[in-house]
């Protein structure tokens, strides 16, 4: 298939970003799906699988044609630590900010290695309007389309303007559970302060791009 209809979905096993890959495998697209941990593993049910194995078949017997059936798992911490642990002594750190800038580039390293120039998120809209989820504000969104464009890579949201009610309808209407099944993050539901966010963005950008160029495949 033409890479150009590859998307690498940024997928917990949650709701959101099972609506993102319904939503993309809709629009013919080749779903990827790609599970960051950031050094905590997936919990386990009594029968072996997790969350996101269980969204992952459920997805597969939907859509079988649009939906890779191997899933990329990573859980490479390295930048965890240079975006946020070594820096909390000196800095105003910004956790969810961090974690998104971790996750998102290792998906563009991704992309650069397997010749994929799209990548989905599963931001939604009834999350951006609260303030606790601070990487999903629309000015956040937009610095993160301006990063993933740098590297030739389109950024899509397709759920950006749904409420809760259209996301849990996306799953019913394709079979797939909608129970909140996945770890929930440390980092979210808390009020963080817009300008200090956006500082803290600024100043971390220059540590991802640098690590992009370092570990990129040599052209």
């Amino acid at each position: 298939m033409n890479s150009s209809k590859k998307v690498l979905v940024l997928f917990s096993g949650g709701r959101d970003s099972s609506s993102v890959a319904i939503e993309m495998a809709r629009a013919k697209y080749l779903v990827k799906l790609f599970t960051y941990q950031a050094g905590s593993e997936e919990l386990i049910g009594h029968r072996g699988d997790s969350a996101p194995d269980i969204r992952h078949a459920e997805l597969l017997k939907a859509f079988p044609h649009h939906i890779d059936a191997d899933r990329v798992i990573t859980g490479n911490t390295y930048l965890i630590r240079k975006l946020a642990i070594e820096k909390t002594n000196n800095t105003h750190v910004v956790y969810p900010i961090a974690l998104t800038l971790a996750v998102h580039t290792n998906a563009i390293l991704y992309c650069l290695k397997n010749d994929i120039h799209n990548i989905a998120c599963g931001y939604s809209g009834y999350q951006a309007r609260k303030d606790r989820y601070i990487e999903q504000r629309e000015d956040f969104l937009e610095l993160t389309r301006k990063f993933l464009k740098e590297y030739g890579i389109t950024y899509h949201a397709p759920i950006i303007k749904k409420s809760k009610e259209e996301v849990m309808d996306i799953l019913d209407k394709h079979g797939i559970s909608s129970n909140s099944l996945e770890n929930k993050s440390v980092f979210g539901a808390v009020a963080f302060d817009v300008d200090r966010a956006l500082s803290y963005w600024n100043e971390s950008i220059t540590i991802c791009k640098k690590y992009i160029n370092q570990m990129r495949p040599s052209e």
